[in-house]
């Protein structure tokens, strides 16, 4: 997984170095994760979150300038998990292989802490705020070229233009169906992920032993 440059402004001030340190930087982090979903985060000031923390100010302040640093290592945070897990997996690039529903990297994704304030409360950062989207895009990117790697060592003949557009569709599928079944009951979430999967096997049945589509060809 490749280092993120973060931007200065969002950047932290120091990166913990001892266990001791790492442990607290975790602590301020799952603390702002629970107060976003518990109050929102236009509730959620540097204030509050040490409050909750049951740290002093300063302690924060050692580590990161205001709360929308926070909320950014945050989300890095829960980017590295993604990918980690998307490493794990490996996307499951094979012809039939619809998987276990306790198997799937989609359960994995969506049994993350982070997952429902990411694609919930932070949709709008990751929509409109040029830092935040251009996190996402980094991590779109990681995600994309390894999915690629899946289905080339697989066995798939596309040419790059084509096997980028398809792993881009994925990922787009996989995030929109993560995001459109949070708060659904597991009945409802069971059948969804019926056909979630459907859909995913036939894309990777097509670009494993199929023919690219003749709009990439023409």
């Amino acid at each position: 997984m490749d280092n993120y440059v973060v931007p200065e402004h969002l950047a932290m001030r120091k990166q913990p170095s001892q266990v001791r340190t790492r442990r607290l930087v975790e602590h301020i982090l799952d603390n702002t994760l629970w107060l976003i979903q518990e109050q929102g985060m236009a509730a959620v000031n540097t204030n509050l979150i040490a409050k909750y923390a049951e740290i002093d100010i300063a302690s924060l302040y050692r580590f990161f300038k205001n709360k929308e640093a926070i909320f950014f290592a945050l989300a890095h945070r829960w980017f590295i998990k993604v990918q980690q897990v998307v490493i794990e997996q490996d996307f499951q690039q094979r012809v039939g292989n619809i998987l276990q529903y306790e198997d799937s990297a989609q359960i994995k994704l969506r049994a993350l802490p982070e997952t429902e304030v990411m694609l919930v409360s932070f949709h709008e950062l990751f929509t409109h705020d040029k830092d935040f989207k251009a996190l996402e895009n980094w991590h779109r990117n990681i995600v994309v070229s390894q999915m690629k790697r899946s289905f080339i060592e697989n066995g798939s003949k596309w040419d790059d233009q084509a096997l980028s557009s398809a792993c881009v569709y994925l990922y787009n599928l996989t995030r929109n169906f993560i995001a459109g079944t949070i708060g659904m009951s597991e009945e409802e979430y069971l059948q969804q992920f019926a056909w979630f999967q459907v859909t995913a096997n036939q894309l990777r049945e097509l670009v494993l032993m199929g023919e690219v589509p003749t709009f990439f060809t023409e």
